[in-house]
């Protein structure tokens, strides 16, 4: 979910394609628990799975989520993981039938 990034237009994206343009910013402040790092970052991103292992799929998640740690901390760009989100209603805003492992907020 792009918030306010410079260049690309505010939405909901999969992988690189804009599914919905549009302002997020409270409904993803809502989805993660009210928590406002989520409605004021620049981007929020989603990880999801339909694993067969549920310990692997958030191994996984865990892996690629210090990764953009690793990468923003050395771009000096804020982030945060986020853990906490209504699970049901996060799927059904993304339309997923997969499951949201995790939630991570970049940049201010």
């Amino acid at each position: 979910m792009v918030h306010d990034i410079e260049g690309i237009s505010p939405g909901f994206y999969k992988n690189t394609h804009l599914i919905q343009a549009g302002n997020f910013r409270q409904k993803i402040g809502y989805l993660c628990i009210n928590q406002a790092i989520a409605r004021d970052c620049a981007a929020t991103l989603f990880f999801l799975s339909n694993y067969l292992s549920y310990q692997t799929a958030v191994q996984l998640a865990g892996f690629v989520e210090k990764s953009v740690y690793l990468f923003s901390n050395y771009w000096q760009i804020d982030s945060s993981g986020i853990g906490a989100f209504y699970d049901d209603e996060t799927q059904d805003f993304l339309e997923t039938n997969k499951d949201v492992l995790y939630a991570m907020a970049i940049g201010k």
